[in-house]
């Protein structure tokens, strides 16, 4: 019965080291997945912050390049009628 009981301390003995081995490993794992993700967030984040960057910069552009189209429709009568006079004189 003695060497039964140490068998089974044995047994319970290499149980608990192989537990102990499986948790290391799942916190590393759980580490690793957490710095893994932070680092995809933040590289989405930059993206992102570009992303919104270049837009407002092109919109920019845009909304100068309307400004000009504006311009240019609203003196559009007065260059026809400087057209005119010169032509007529």
């Amino acid at each position: 019965m003695a060497e039964g009981n140490k068998k089974l301390e044995k047994l319970v003995e290499k149980l608990a080291v192989s537990v102990a081995k499986g948790f290391e490993k799942v916190h590393h794992d759980i580490k690793v997945f957490k710095l893994e993700t932070n680092t995809h967030f933040h590289s989405i984040e930059t993206d992102i912050k570009s992303f919104k960057n270049d837009t407002k910069e092109d919109f920019r552009k845009l909304n100068e390049k309307f400004d000009d189209l504006d311009d240019t429709v609203m003196n559009h009568d007065k260059r026809i009628e400087t057209l005119e006079e010169k032509i007529l004189r």
